[in-house]
Parts: C-alpha cells; sequence; structure tokens
C-alpha cells in the first residue's frame, strides 16, 4: 500500500480580523438580537412598565384626591317637609283604591326568606343536611328531604317567627309605607311537585291582614315560577353547581309551567281583589336576563318578546279579579330593552305598570375595594340618570331590590355550596353562625371538629364562624358609621327618581344591617324622625372630582380596586421574558421561537384565525420559549 501523502504544515495566524464569521452561530444569534421582533417586546415591555408607574402615580393621586371629595359634603342636607312626590311620569297612588297611604314615593322593605325560603337570609334551616351527597340548597329540596309532614311542621314553625305583627308596626313607625312579599306558585299548597301539603297561605292572608292595620302597601311578588325562572335559590329550586342540573333559560315558559304559574297568579289576585292593601302585582321575579357559563346552557337570556309575551298573560290573569292594582315587571337586568312596553297594542302605560330594577352594589367585581366616593357618587348621581332613561323609554321604574353591602360576602348568598366569587375573601368578616331555627346546634361538622363537607363552602367554617360584609368601611374619610349611614340617605334619594324602592330584605338571620332594614335602624344609620316626610340629602353631582366620571367605567374600576398597576406589571414582565427568550440566541429547530416571531411581525406562516387557534398558537410559542430559555442556561 502507498504510503498516505505529506500533510502540510500549519501556518500560524496572528489575527482573526480577515476571517468571514458570517456563518458561526454567535454571529447569526447577534444579528437575530436585532430583528424586528425583539424591537417590538421591548418596546412593549418599555411601554407597559412606563403605563405601570404612570398607573401607579395617578392612582396615588386619584386616591388623594377622592378623600377630598364633594360627595361629603352635601348641597341639600337632611331634612324634613310636607311628602315628596313621585316623578311626574309616575301614577298617582291615590288614585287607586288600593293604596292606603298619602301620595310619596314608594318606600318599602321585602319579607325575604318567608314564603320562599333563600339560605343565606336564615342558614341555620339547612344546616342539617350539609353532609349529605347532596345537601338541601333550596325550598324544595329540604322539602324533599324532610317529608310532607316534617316539612310542614318545622317551616310553619319557622313561619311563625320570621314574621310577626310586630314587624309591621315597627317598619309602618320607621316611615315604611310599602313592603313586597314574595310567594311562590306552590304556596296554596296543592302543587304535586313542590313541597306538596306543606300551604303557605295562612301566612300570606296575616301579612295582608297587618298590612290593612298598620297603612301598608303590599306588593305581592310571584317569585318562583313553575320549571324555574332563573335556577337562583330565590325561585325556589337551584340549579347552580355542583347539585343543579343546568337551566334551559324558557323551560318555565313552557305550556305546562306557564299554566301553572298564571294559575297561582290569578288565585292570588281572586283572594285579595278586596283588599285596599294589596297595590301592586309582581308578575315574576328575575327571569334570568344574562348568559351564565356553565350554569344556564340554553335560552339564556331569555328573549324579550317571549318575556313580554307572558306579562301580558299574567296580567290578563290578574286584571280579570284585581283591575285596579298596578302590574310590576322585572327589568330581568336588562335595563334599556323595554321600549316595546310603549307599543300601541300594549296595555302598560294605561293599566299604571311598573318595570321593577334591582341595583347591588356587592356583586360588582372587587367592589370591597372601591373607595367610598365611589360608592356614593354611583348611588346619589349615577343612578337617577339611568332610572329616569329607563322609565323615559318604557314605563315608571321602581327599584324592587337593593342593599348596601359592597361584597358577596354573606354566607351563601351566591347559593348555598358556592363560596364567595365577586369579592376578595380576605376582605370578608366573620362572625359566630346564628343557630334560630337549628334547635340551637351548630352544623355536625362544628361539633365533631370535622373540616365542612362541599355543601358548607361559603358558609361555616370549622369554628363555627359564618362570613358577612367587611367589618370596616370602604377606603375614604367617613368612619364605619358615618359611610353607611350615608350610604342609606344618598340611595334612597337617587332610588326615587321615578316610583321609589323597596330595600332587601327587612332583616336576616346573621342581622347584617348591609342586608337587613331593622337592623339598620337598630345601628343609628337610618333618619332619626323616621321617613315619613324625609328629605333625602344630595350632593352636588355637577362637581367634579377625581374620578368623578371613569367612577362608571370600566377603567375607574380597574385603577379604583387596585387591579390595573399589578396587571400592567405582570404585563410588563411578559414581555420582557417574551422579548428575550423569542428573539435571544438561535437555537434552531423547535426552541427557535419562530411562531412567535411570526405572530409578531406578522411575517409570512400560519396566522390564527379565532381566539381559539390565537390560545392554542401562544401556548405552543410559550413552550418554545421555555424549551429556549432552558438551551441558553445549558450553554452558560
Amino acid at each position: 500500500m502507498a504510503d498516505p501523502p505529506p500533510v502540510a504544515p500549519v501556518a500560524a495566524v496572528d489575527s482573526y480580523d480577515d476571517v468571514d464569521l458570517s456563518d458561526d452561530l454567535p454571529s447569526r444569534a447577534k444579528a437575530r438580537r436585532g430583528s424586528p421582533c425583539t424591537t417590538l417586546c421591548r418596546c412593549a415591555a418599555c411601554l407597559a412598565v412606563l403605563s405601570a408607574v404612570l398607573c401607579a402615580v395617578s392612582g396615588a393621586l386619584f386616591s388623594a384626591a377622592t378623600m377630598r371629595s364633594p360627595v361629603f359634603s352635601p348641597v341639600t342636607g337632611t331634612g324634613y317637609d310636607e311628602p315628596a312626590a313621585t316623578d311626574a311620569s309616575a301614577p298617582d297612588p291615590a288614585s287607586n283604591a288600593s293604596n292606603v297611604s298619602l301620595r310619596e314615593p314608594i318606600r318599602g322593605v321585602n319579607l325575604g326568606g318567608w314564603l320562599v325560603l333563600e339560605p343565606w337570609i336564615t342558614p341555620s334551616l339547612f344546616y342539617e343536611f350539609l353532609d349529605d351527597d347532596r345537601p338541601a340548597t333550596d325550598e324544595k329540596t329540604l322539602c324533599e328531604k324532610l317529608g310532607s309532614e316534617e316539612a310542614a311542621r318545622r317551616l310553619g314553625a319557622f313561619r311563625d317567627a320570621w314574621v310577626t305583627e310586630e314587624d309591621f308596626a315597627r317598619l309602618a313607625a320607621l316611615g315604611i309605607n310599602s313592603a313586597r312579599l314574595p310567594y311562590g306558585y306552590w304556596s296554596f299548597g296543592d302543587a304535586s311537585d313542590f313541597c306538596p301539603n306543606v300551604s303557605s297561605v295562612a301566612y300570606l292572608d296575616r301579612a295582608v291582614s297587618w298590612a290593612e292595620k298598620h297603612g301598608i302597601r303590599l306588593l305581592l311578588d310571584m317569585h318562583g315560577a313553575r320549571g324555574s325562572q332563573n335556577g337562583f335559590d330565590n325561585s325556589g329550586e337551584s340549579h347552580k353547581a355542583p347539585w343543579g342540573d343546568p337551566l334551559d333559560g324558557t323551560g318555565w315558559l313552557s305550556r305546562e309551567n306557564r299554566d301553572a304559574t298564571l294559575s297561582a297568579l290569578s288565585r292570588a289576585a281572586a283572594r285579595y281583589a278586596a283588599s285596599p292593601a294589596v297595590a301592586y302585582m309582581g308578575l315574576v321575579n328575575e327571569p334570568i336576563g344574562f348568559h351564565f357559563s356553565g350554569f344556564c346552557d340554553r335560552n339564556c337570556p331569555i328573549p324579550v318578546p317571549d318575556l313580554i309575551g307572558f306579562y301580558n298573560e299574567a296580567w290578563e290573569a290578574i286584571k280579570a279579579h284585581m283591575p285596579h292594582a298596578q302590574p310590576v315587571l322585572d327589568s330581568s337586568f336588562r335595563p334599556h330593552v323595554w321600549a316595546p312596553l310603549r307599543a300601541p297594542d300594549q296595555p302598560w302605560l294605561a293599566d299604571g305598570a311598573l318595570l321593577d330594577t334591582h341595583r347591588y352594589h356587592g356583586f360588582w367585581p372587587r367592589a370591597s375595594r372601591l373607595p367610598q366616593v365611589a360608592h356614593l357618587r354611583l348611588a346619589a348621581c349615577g343612578a337617577p340618570p339611568d332610572i329616569r332613561e329607563m322609565a323615559d323609554e318604557a314605563v315608571p321604574v321602581v327599584v324592587g331590590e337593593w342593599s348596601t353591602a359592597v361584597s358577596d360576602c354573606m354566607t351563601w348568598l351566591n347559593g348555598l355550596g358556592v363560596p364567595v366569587g365577586w369579592s376578595d375573601p380576605a376582605d370578608c368578616a366573620r362572625v359566630p353562625c346564628p343557630t334560630t331555627f337549628s334547635n340551637g346546634s351548630l352544623p355536625a361538622f362544628v361539633q365533631e371538629g370535622r373540616d365542612p363537607p362541599p355543601g358548607a363552602a361559603g358558609g361555616p367554617d370549622k369554628e363555627g364562624l359564618c362570613g358577612v360584609d367587611p367589618s370596616a368601611p370602604p377606603r375614604g374619610p367617613l368612619d364605619y358609621d358615618a359611610f353607611y349611614r350615608t350610604f342609606y340617605a344618598y340611595a334612597m334619594g337617587g332610588y326615587e327618581a321615578s316610583a321609589g324602592w323597596f330595600f332587601w330584605n327587612f332583616k336576616n338571620e346573621l342581622r347584617d344591617p348591609r342586608w337587613g332594614f331593622l337592623d339598620a335602624a337598630d345601628h343609628g344609620w337610618l333618619p332619626e324622625g323616621g321617613l315619613r316626610g324625609f328629605r333625602p340629602p344630595a350632593p352636588d353631582c355637577a362637581q367634579g372630582d377625581a374620578g368623578s366620571v371613569t367612577w362608571q367605567s370600566a377603567m375607574g374600576m380597574l385603577i379604583a380596586t387596585g387591579v390595573l398597576t399589578p396587571l400592567l406589571t405582570l404585563i410588563a414582565a411578559v414581555a420582557w421574558l417574551a422579548a428575550r427568550a423569542g428573539c435571544c440566541p438561535g437555537r434552531g429547530g423547535p426552541g427557535d421561537g419562530a411562531e412567535f416571531a411570526r405572530m409578531m411581525t406578522h411575517t409570512p406562516g400560519p396566522t390564527p384565525q379565532n381566539s381559539v387557534e390565537m390560545t392554542t398558537a401562544v401556548d405552543r410559542a410559550g413552550k418554545q420559549l421555555s424549551d429556549g430559555e432552558a438551551y441558553d442556561r445549558a450553554r452558560v
């Protein structure tokens, strides 16, 4: 075999300055660092950081300014004069034989949790079955677990105690001129599918008699339609997870269900047609007017024409016996879709109808973090134009439910077994759970020192404490009592922009005065001289303060609740990491961040066509970037 050719000697190189390194990996990485992707990412990060800083500064200035808001100094002070008249467009109550008071705004309370049970109002009624695989979550399932005989005995004892003539007398003495009384289609006791043989009609009779005696107008409100008009426990049957079946929003409007509800409305109207106290008839409470993911899977919200069709049938059934009453139509949390009520073929204007709207601050996201000025300005200045606009579009408006709660902390407020959803649980106060209707006993798991079962979520804890609204007022210059005293007064005045209001509720077992009118009176939060002739104070709504406009906007809420600054900071961090991971030294293959770069620079490549595809693409890009960072660390 021939010898291999000699190897030429390697010449020494003094410098590599002239060597072409264009194909070298570090050089490619250096070039890529200057790519449009990097520039965009870093610009986004810088802008986000700048926004976060500006937001923090403006938030600090914002908070300082709202401590000196003009809403804390009303231009019209609390006083008394002749009873205030309702809005000029509202029907004159004195023209109806059923009204027993002088012409003045409706100033009422709800008698909730009495003839239609709600676990959050009287939680101790529902302790017994918390350990069951499916606890009693509403009146219907409580009756099923107790059986008809025991349910009749136990609920009779409860109803004897929950509302008494003494309550009516005290409410009248406070100046309350009206009361809204919820009942259900099953209240006559002959519904075979709901608490059979458990009648509450005797308690309806008592309420009507007491109202006549103490000069209080009644609104009999159909709270529970057959088939459930909203799937909430306030309809008598809860459809909320994890125990309820998904709701069909129009299931209660089937012919069979509709006829059962119409029959109950007709029977109530016939029974109390001669009473001078029954002034208003509520056609149905809170028919679902929004989409609720994972809860209502069909026909949500209920189409407005379908709802108006039911309202017409319901009013015909009532009017046949009680033509002098005023019908009350629920707005289903949709304030500006009711112009069809003014159509020439509709009876509502001629028959003195009222449109019912419900206003709750506690169900706003992070409402407990809003400062005092936000709650006060929205009640005193935000509500009146909203209410007037609704009345101008449709018919006069009544605020059928409201409270001064600033959170959803109240035990089981969102449903039995459903935890706090809109507020930060850390804001909630906790007090000893009541035992009024459980023979003085706390739930079994508390007595035995066990962890709470699923049914207790949102309710009693292991120590036997129950959630209520925060024990401190929102941020602001007013102390606890002064803030809620002002909140009550401003809300009363703001909600009298049309026909008037009904506070929810007259009391609750936990005695939280944000949800109990009588408890608020005990705390000294109501006008000292009562409500008759009371002229609520009002601020100068035209005089601005920091955020006086943005309180009612999404951005104002984000700033006020402290959400925006950390959100922008997070965006800044993500953008900066994306710049480093997606546009740094080349890694080739699946870790090169190419998909992320295509999304940022719109270079040719797969383009997501909708939000689902975009989410998938971002997830893939995030994995690539994560892989790339690991590669960087390995190289170092």
